[in-house]
């Protein structure tokens, strides 16, 4: 069982405004949509209470201002980097093999990404590779800072993620700057390398690479690690503890494409792009989530009608500010 997130270093920051959250949020996670800033609840530097995959806290670092934790699965170690919440609990997922480590996804806030680096460097193994699973900003940003501190390590991506981040990746770190000053990335950091779907052996590890349309986002990565019995779910999995993110209307299709995870035997750890990891019950979880929101969303006329009935529908959940995130963007054009 997951260790309870009492035993990570608790993270200490100020609380954002809701109309701030709500402004960089929207550039973090749908860098293509643009909508006005509104009003949400500061999001917890708490993170939030997870049970399920097996794994131990890092303490190596008191300083560090995310949290570190470490899954041993026989010769292979996953290593989740959680952001502080400013920087949306993302996770970056370093996989140290034999002689070499791959790191999923590069955070928002390059202190942040600089975090995930200085811990690589700590392993004494080289970067294979930087993979990217999805264009929102939030996964992206920090390549900055992990390209240059690894300049031999070649960064991947699905075929069309490139052509999202050249679209409007510079209009969105733009959109940041007054806020986030010198800690959003400067410049757009384009995949070089094409991740074809299929298994491929990296470093003696075995992955099983898949490619996902039309969910959280609308194209997506998932990796599988058939030995480990690993599923890397990015953004198509969420926490049972927090509100998913409701950016696009992509129920019905989203709903399948969660049923062809849990088609998947024997997968009982699972990453996910926000939190730590989890057991296989959270995609039954978002599977409900995603069913409701799909109902509340037909019935509601505007945004205000689907982000209140969302969160009075699930109100033990995390994160409500998501929800009216959620709901602007999923409103913002005509229905």
């Amino acid at each position: 069982m997951l260790p309870s997130n009492s035993r990570f270093q608790r993270l200490s920051q100020a609380a954002l405004s809701r109309s701030r959250f709500l402004q960089l949020a929207a550039g973090a996670l749908l860098p293509f949509v643009g909508f006005p800033p509104s009003s949400a609840a500061a999001p917890s530097s708490d993170l939030a209470q997870n049970g399920g995959a097996p794994g131990t806290k890092d303490a190596a670092a008191s300083d560090r201002m995310g949290a570190i934790l470490v899954s041993q699965f026989g010769p292979v170690k996953i290593h989740s980097y959680l952001s502080p919440a400013d920087g949306f609990h993302v996770n970056t997922q370093m996989i140290e093999g034999p002689t070499a480590v791959v790191i999923f996804d590069g955070q928002l806030l390059l202190p942040y990404a600089d975090e995930v680096a200085s811990y690589v460097q700590t392993l004494g193994k080289p970067v294979d590779r930087i993979i990217l699973s999805h264009a929102h900003t939030d996964h992206w940003s920090g390549l900055q800072v992990l390209t240059d501190r690894f300049p031999d390590a070649r960064v991947f991506a699905l075929d069309g993620v490139a052509d999202q981040l050249r679209g409007r990746g510079q209009a969105r770190l733009d959109s940041f700057r007054p806020t986030y000053g010198d800690r959003i990335a400067t410049k757009v950091t384009i995949p070089t390398e094409t991740i074809t779907e299929g298994v491929q052996r990296i470093d003696g590890i075995t992955y099983d690479f898949k490619r996902f349309v039309d969910a959280e986002s609308d194209l997506q990565l998932a990796a599988l690690l058939p030995e480990q019995k690993v599923l890397m779910a990015f953004d198509l999995v969420f926490s049972p503890n927090e509100h998913a993110f409701t950016l696009v209307d992509h129920f019905d299709h989203w709903m399948i494409v969660l049923e062809q995870l849990k088609a998947l035997q024997g997968y009982d750890t699972i990453t996910i792009g926000h939190d730590t990891p989890v057991r296989r019950s959270a995609i039954d979880s978002t599977i409900s989530y995603v069913k409701r929101a799909k109902e509340i969303h037909a019935a509601s006329a505007d945004a205000k009608t689907y982000s209140e009935s969302l969160k009075g529908a699930f109100p033990d959940l995390q994160h409500a500010e998501w929800v009216d995130l959620s709901a602007r963007l999923l409103y913002a054009a005509p229905r």
